[in-house]
This record gives structure tokens, sequence and C-alpha cells, in this order.
């Protein structure tokens, strides 16, 4: 008896994850004010008859559209956690089971990790979250802000930052798995090419450099990825520049934001 094969499981989650985002935004749709909720049209009437039947199931109607009640009592999604913690429950010929630690198990010791949507619809069955560790942003998230200055000199804004990495860390929307960055080049960049060299925490938030060049010439827009697939990092805490390199032009502009682990699709 074989256990799932990681390929098939992460396109299980994918797919699952790509539903709920189109929920998502469908909900979105749904909730918005409009003209006026029903409850607001119910009880804006001021009539007694009207109000006494209406207004409570109107109420009603106007808070059920979470994204929690829809995923839990308006679709099957669900099936896609448990059926699968069904899978990691059986036992080999040796009686051991296929999985243990269910799907943040099988994630940690396969070090692969499973969309935030996914991780939505986790949540909403289970009522608790997964482990950050084994869970990438969905967001276009801003780690920093760089701009050359006079001198030259680095403008260093931080921005966000994916916690600490401490394995029990739950994914909870601040938290997520180290990831990947990037550089994308802002509305100003001059002709020279621009050496940076990056301060940075890596998985276990020890910290420790990374260098990425941006080529001169490049049009706002532009990414360029740092490192590899293999180099993920939870914070950018600082920028320099590489010595000997070069410090590219006076209002260089630049972001370092995640790159996303892979895109979701049905």
């Amino acid at each position: 008896m074989a256990l799932i094969s990681s390929s098939v499981l992460l396109g299980i989650a994918d797919r699952a994850a790509k539903q709920y985002e189109y929920l998502y935004d469908a909900r979105t749709s749904l909730v918005a004010v409009g003209t006026g909720l029903f409850f607001t049209r119910a009880s804006a009437t001021g009539d007694a008859d009207v109000e006494i039947p209406l207004d409570a199931p109107y109420d009603e109607v106007d808070d059920d559209f979470s994204i929690d009640n829809i995923i839990d009592q308006g679709t099957k999604l669900g099936s896609i956690v448990t059926a699968m913690e069904n899978h990691f429950s059986r036992k080999d010929s040796g009686g051991a089971y296929l999985q243990v630690g269910g799907w943040d198990g099988y994630l940690t010791s396969q070090n692969k990790r499973v969309s935030w949507y996914f991780a939505e619809i986790y949540r909403a069955v289970k009522d608790t979250r997964m482990l950050a560790r084994n869970v990438f942003s969905e967001g276009d998230d801003t780690f920093a802000t760089l701009v050359i200055a006079a001198g030259p000199s680095i403008t260093f804004t931080d921005g966000v930052n994916y916690g600490n990495g401490a394995s029990t860390n739950p994914a909870n929307g601040s938290n997520y798995a180290g990831t990947q960055l990037k550089v994308v080049v802002g509305a100003t960049f001059g002709a020279s090419d621009l050496d940076l060299r990056l301060s940075v925490k890596d998985l276990d938030d020890d910290p420790t450099t990374i260098d990425v060049t941006v080529p001169g010439g490049s049009s706002e827009g532009d990414e360029i990825d740092i490192g590899t697939s293999s180099d993920r990092f939870l914070d950018v805490i600082g920028a320099a520049f590489v010595p000997f390199g070069n410090f590219g032009t006076l209002g260089d502009t630049v972001t370092i934001q995640n790159k996303k682990e892979r895109t979701i699709a049905l």
C-alpha cells in the first residue's frame, strides 16, 4: 500500500484552493451592500407588521454569506481535507500508518507547501489552522522598498515578514512558509546596473545575506529573481551595495517581494 505522491496531492490541493478563490471572489460580490441589505430594507419601513416577521430572519440571511459557511455548509470541499486524512490513516503491510500527522505531517515530511486558500478550507472544516511552514502566501507581499539616495546610499523601508519560522507557528495570515524573493523595478530606474546585498532571515530566523543584480535600463514592473527556488526567506532586514559593485543611479527605486511558489489552477 503506497502513500500518495506529492505531485498528485498538490494537484488536488491546488484545485481545491482555486475553487476557494473563485468562491471567495463570488462571496465578496454577494455581500456588497448595494442599495441596502435585507434587514435594512425591512427595518426601514417602521411598520411592526413588516418588521416582526422579517427583521430577524433577514438579518440572518445578511450574515449567512461568510466564506466559512459557504465552504463548510454550502459545498463538499471539506471532503478534500478529510478523505485525504483517511488515506493517511491506512496502514501498510507492517501495520504502520501511511502518514502520521495528517496534512501537516505529510507536507513537512515531503518539504512541500500548499496555498493559503487551501489552508483556509482546512481551517473552515477543521476549526484549526495549518502550520505556517506548510503554507505559502497568495499575496503580493512587499518585504522592503529601496531607493538609491545621495552618497550613494540606500534608503531602506521595511515591509512585511513571515514570522520567526517556529515549527509551531499557525498559518494565520501573518505567518507563512519562507519564500523565494524577487526584485520588482519601480517607476524610476537609470541606465547603470545596481548590485545589491540583501540582509535576510533564513528559514530558522537566522540572519544571512544574498546578492542580486538589477540590470541598468530595466523597465517599471520588471522582475528579477533573487537566488533560486531553494533560497527561501522569512524577512528582509536591510540592504547594502555589493563591495566593488555597481551603485545604480540616484533615484533608482525597487521593491523586494515574495515570489509565489507556484500558480494554483483547477
